[in-house]
């Protein structure tokens, strides 16, 4: 059985000989197999790093130029607000703002 054992860490490198971390740099990002130097240590090892996108889409009535479809939520404070049906946009609830809107 071997004294080291594989390194794995989202943000980090680390040395699989003496655990020494390091953040690489970004222009040093590559999803290819290479070898690295470790500066603590010396000792060279593999390094392998893996690259994942989330991607995050919002509905947004305003940027289509369409009406908000607001509802009425009465919270426990006595507060009121409305919130879009469509984008989940949320904003006070007025009386003022709501004859504006008529």
């Amino acid at each position: 059985m071997s004294e080291y054992t594989d390194e794995m860490d989202d943000n980090s490198v680390i040395c699989p000989y003496c655990q020494h971390k390091y953040e690489p740099e970004t222009e040093d990002f590559d999803e290819g197999l290479r070898e690295e130097e470790c500066d603590e240590c010396g000792k060279q090892f593999w390094l392998v790093q893996e690259f994942s996108v989330t991607h995050k889409t919002t509905p947004d009535c305003e940027i289509n130029e369409q009406p908000h479809k607001w509802d009425l939520v009465h919270l426990m404070s006595g507060r009121s607000h409305e919130f879009c049906e469509t984008c989940g946009q949320c904003r006070p609830f007025s009386r003022e703002q709501l004859e504006r809107e008529q």
